[in-house]
């Protein structure tokens, strides 16, 4: 690879590859400071391009355009879908952030620095095929998803989600819920965690990430798998939580029978089970919910609702769904047995969720002192740190 070199047309004539082109362009800053900026970033640029990408993710080419640069890679089809992708894209953002170390600000003091912009695009050459085109309209496309500030970094994380859900790389952990006058659990919630990644951080950035992506039908699935194959402990008077986001029932493919085969695979029963609709997003159609909670309940599944009190929508999607549980946000619980106001706003729940017959859950209880409150209060169940951490499923 020569800086000044253009991909030529020979190379998809052996085999089939896996391609990737890289757009980089600086822009905001003008007059004879944009120019000894530019120069300055041009030789920085092209001092870190082999120390940033290594095999097998080096490039095949690379070309200044006037003052932007474009990095084009290629690689002979690999057995592991996606890792290619993965590759090249850790090393496309550290390298982008390698250029954006702050050494010229030190030296041009005042000077109105250049916004960086990077974007990506991929392909794949066919033996025989030309590249004239698909390399124009990768371009394109690369330059295009340069004006979105995290393009590499979704582009990352795009890959790494398409990797835990090919390895099905998700665990299940189970956090109890118990019955706080009896002291014995009314059930588990089960709580997702990705393997063995260092680009999502938790399960609420992977599933933020999936929602966007338009893969969180699929990672919901993976999830609600996981959950049911690793609860064989569960007793069979105790209930299993599963979340369930609302985006998902809406999903056309989503097909409630199968969540019952698999439930009858593990030796557990639809009235074992508890529906946990999430607020990752809004219900953009109550009316299509209700009829596929009609169908879940006919079965014997019940339904909660999370995360009550944390916003207006949590109440209507109590008045629209008619739940069996409604859990109260954390928000509410921490501190309830110092501050009046979140013991009023509490009251008031748990006298309506009496009248309606809705059994009320307390989440987020860490210390003594609310435990005791919310007992005098007369919540009947609770889920916190003080009562049980996450983790396997204990036996019966």
């Amino acid at each position: 690879m020569a800086l000044g070199t253009y991909p030529g047309p020979g190379i998809s004539r052996v085999a089939d590859r896996e391609a990737a082109l890289l757009y980089f362009y600086w822009s905001g800053a003008a007059g004879n400071a944009a120019s000894l900026i530019e120069a300055r970033w041009k030789k920085r640029a092209e001092e870190l391009l082999l120390e940033s990408f290594s095999e097998p993710a080096r490039p095949y080419a690379a070309k200044w355009l006037h003052n932007d640069l474009m990095l084009f890679f290629c690689a002979d089809k690999q057995e592991e879908p996606g890792r290619f992708r993965r590759e090249l894209m850790s090393s496309a953002r550290a390298y982008k952030q390698r250029l954006l170390e702050p050494a010229l600000r030190e030296e041009l003091p005042g000077a109105p620095l250049p916004s960086l912009h990077a974007g990506c695009a991929f392909g794949e050459f066919k033996r025989g095929e030309g590249t004239a085109r698909k390399l124009h309209e990768m371009a394109r496309e690369a330059m295009q998803n340069g004006q979105h500030e995290d393009a590499l970094e979704d582009a990352l994380r795009l890959g790494e989600l398409e990797r835990l859900l090919e390895n099905q790389a998700l665990r299940s952990v189970y956090q109890p819920i118990v019955d706080i006058r009896e002291r014995r659990p009314l059930g588990y919630e089960a709580l997702s965690r990705p393997m063995n990644t260092d680009v999502f951080n938790g399960p609420l950035p992977l599933f933020e990430f999936a929602e966007r992506a338009g893969k969180d039908y699929a990672l919901d699935r993976l999830a609600r798998e996981r959950a049911i194959s690793g609860s064989a402990g569960l007793a069979k008077e105790q209930k299993l939580f599963l979340n369930l986001s609302p985006r998902i029932i809406d999903a056309p493919q989503f097909a409630p029978w199968k969540t019952l085969a698999l439930l009858e695979s593990h030796g557990l029963t639809p009235d074992q089970v508890v529906f946990e609709i999430t607020e990752r997003s809004s219900i953009r159609d109550f009316g299509s919910v209700q009829r596929v909670l009609a169908h879940y309940r006919s079965q014997g599944y019940k339904i909660a609702i999370d995360d009550v009190g944390a916003g207006y929508s949590s109440l209507l999607s109590i008045v629209e769904l008619r739940p069996d549980y409604i859990k109260v946000d954390r928000s509410i619980v921490s501190g309830l047995h110092a501050d009046t106001f979140k013991e009023h706003m509490l009251g008031t729940l748990v006298e309506a969720a009496d009248r309606m017959g809705i059994a009320l859950i307390a989440e987020g209880v860490e210390t003594q002192q609310e435990l005791d409150k919310l007992i005098s209060m007369g919540v009947h169940y609770a889920q916190g740190y003080l009562l049980g951490r996450p983790g396997p499923m204990a036996g019966p």
